[in-house]
């Protein structure tokens, strides 16, 4: 229907300006995000999601059928991140119910789990995040589940790559471009979740049409060892680097230094991701939606490692988002490293 409109929130970024391009019918969507809209998108509204009264006047305005819930505070600001996300995303679902709005997409994280699994997870997993901002994604999950909204989607999703994002995975990049030797901690045969953005874009259109209620995990349908992905991008980019095993214990105790000092662009839950089993079961998307996106962890990883290699210089100009290239004053510790191996 014409009258239809979509709410997206977070719209300026990583995912949210990917799939507002997807969007063949802009006229339909209602875009807000609390930064400035540096990048000229239409029917654009900057508020933040914090002040309710500011976004009841979007929704008097406008008659919103759809929500898709994207924007967050990430780990960067730990000290506000679950606050932030509780309060905003209740907000939007009071919203949601009292404009009795028809669908209500969330995505929420595979990162309300941080144990070592040894199978891969299925939704009705019990959570094990102790990291706030996964805290907060599954508190937002509960009132959602407790709402009176009749009809929404939970997304849980791994990490998201794609060509752009290079921030934190260019550090990896930048290692391997540079011939660096790479270290894992222990024997490297843990395996964690990846999605391609675009894959992730297309599920959240899929999911419009779904009635009632629905939690799917998100991710690829093969992944990896973190050991068999870091080979096969030094083999396909002919890089020089060398993978090593270093003893489980010492490399902890030096990640942790390396995150306390601040010489690596990481935080502590990061560590759990390089060292733990973190894969979710995700059959039950796949039969859902009738998905068929067979690119494995490997494969999109090369296809990203192309991407920031061919793009370095403009990678280089962008200061800021998950868009700009990581920290690398470790570097400098690795430059004197690698003389010995």
């Amino acid at each position: 229907m014409k009258s239809e409109k979509i709410l997206i929130t977070g719209s300026l970024g990583f995912i949210g300006k990917i799939l507002v391009n997807e969007f063949k019918n802009i006229d339909k969507l209602i875009l807000i995000d609390k930064k400035k809209n540096l990048l000229n998108q239409k029917n654009f509204h900057q508020i933040n999601l914090l002040n309710r009264n500011n976004l009841e006047e979007i929704f008097k305005k406008n008659k919103i059928t759809t929500i898709i819930h994207l924007a967050s505070e990430i780990f960067d600001d730990d000290k506000n991140v679950y606050d932030y996300n509780v309060t905003t995303s209740r907000n939007l679902i009071l919203m949601g119910e009292k404009f009795k709005i028809k669908n209500f997409i969330f995505t929420s994280t595979f990162s309300i789990y941080e144990k070592n699994y040894v199978k891969p997870i299925l939704e009705n997993e019990t959570p094990s995040a102790k990291n706030l901002y996964g805290k907060s994604k599954y508190k937002v999950e509960t009132i959602l589940k407790k709402s009176n909204l009749k009809n929404y989607t939970i997304l849980r999703v791994p990490i998201v790559v794609g060509k752009s994002r290079s921030h934190r995975m260019g550090i990896l990049f930048e290692m391997i471009r540079n011939n660096f030797p790479l270290f894992l901690i222990g024997d490297g045969n843990n395996k964690i979740q990846f999605i391609q953005v675009n894959d992730l874009c297309l599920i959240i259109k899929k999911c419009l049409g779904l009635k009632k209620s629905n939690i799917f995990n998100v991710g690829t349908k093969k992944s990896f060892t973190f050991k068999e992905n870091l080979s096969y991008i030094i083999e396909k980019s002919k890089s020089k680097s060398k993978i090593f095993k270093i003893n489980y214990y010492f490399g902890i105790l030096t990640l942790n230094m390396l995150i306390f000092f601040k010489l690596v662009d990481l935080n502590y839950y990061h560590k759990a991701l390089l060292t733990k089993n973190i894969v979710l079961n995700t059959k039950k998307i796949f039969n859902t939606l009738k998905l068929d996106l067979n690119k494995s962890s490997r494969d999109i990883l090369l296809e990203n490692y192309n991407y920031y290699v061919k793009n370095l210089k403009n990678i280089n100009n962008i200061k800021s988002g998950s868009d700009k290239k990581p920290s690398l004053k470790i570097f400098n510790i690795f430059k004197i490293f690698s003389r010995f191996f």
